[in-house]
């Protein structure tokens, strides 16, 4: 027995279902596509050269022929033609896709401002900790030096020779211990900020703006200029000059485009 549902035919696929709605469409661009081959074999035709070397050539009719199949492809190509459908085709999935993304967003710029307002507060305990432990640090360098300077100095004061030679052991052991805290001090204050919660940790890159574009030295930065960056400079100072001032390395020339009408 067929179950609940058997009569029904299947969902089509959006492919599918875009073949249906615009079949129309898609029988103009077979009929024009039908139309350039027939032309093109004319064409082909008449370029081919005979058993003399000889070929007839582009004639008036052939121009006519490719011009109404150009027109017809630039109607077929416009804004009235297959873009207008793309355009009523898409338009209610554009509305679709910007609520989703509005509903989505909505949330994620929430979470956003939480996580921006708590980063601020933690990033900036976190760096007046760090530089605490780097003062505390420094300061156990220092008092290390000066109880190393004070064992050094009793040792060169000391009267008797072994006394003094104890005295000096101490001075050294006290050094190393100052030079110890001289390197931890040096790092203090740069780990990461560990809790229960979690860990925290600041990053950072060197970045800049610019604040006077006329005062840059462009020379420094060719090392640093991509190629396709480059070439929308040269782009925009070829159409801004024509032929009229040549730009070394760079040929300048007119793109032309046929357009039929």
């Amino acid at each position: 027995m067929a179950g609940l549902g058997h009569n029904n035919p299947p969902t089509p696929t959006l492919s599918e279902q875009l073949a249906i709605d615009y079949r129309k469409l898609m029988d103009q661009v077979e009929k024009l596509a039908a139309d350039a081959n027939a032309v093109k074999t004319l064409v082909d035709t008449a370029e081919k050269p005979d058993d003399d070397g000889k070929a007839a050539g582009l004639n008036d009719e052939l121009v006519e022929k490719m011009v109404e199949v150009g027109k017809t492809a630039t109607k077929l190509a416009s804004s009235s033609g297959i873009d207008n459908d793309r355009t009523s085709a898409t338009k209610s999935r554009r509305d679709e896709i910007e609520i989703i993304n509005g509903f989505f967003n909505t949330m994620k710029a929430r979470v956003e401002r939480i996580k921006t307002a708590f980063a601020e507060k933690v990033g900036a305990y976190n760096a007046e900790k760090q530089a605490q432990e780097a003062r505390d640090a420094a300061e156990r360098a220092r008092i290390a030096h000066e109880l190393a300077a004070e064992k050094l100095e009793e040792a060169q004061n000391a009267e008797h020779s072994v006394l003094g030679d104890v005295v000096m052991n101490e001075a050294a052991v006290l050094e190393d211990a100052a030079q110890k805290a001289a390197r931890e001090a040096v790092k203090a204050g740069t780990g990461p900020l560990r809790t229960g919660a979690g860990t925290v940790s600041s990053s950072g890159r060197w970045t800049a703006e610019i604040t006077d574009a006329s005062k840059i030295p462009l020379e420094e930065l060719r090392n640093f200029i991509k190629i396709a960056d480059l070439e929308k400079f040269v782009r925009a100072y070829a159409a801004h000059h024509k032929d009229t001032k040549p730009l070394p390395g760079v040929r300048i020339f007119r793109d032309s485009k046929t357009s039929f009408r």
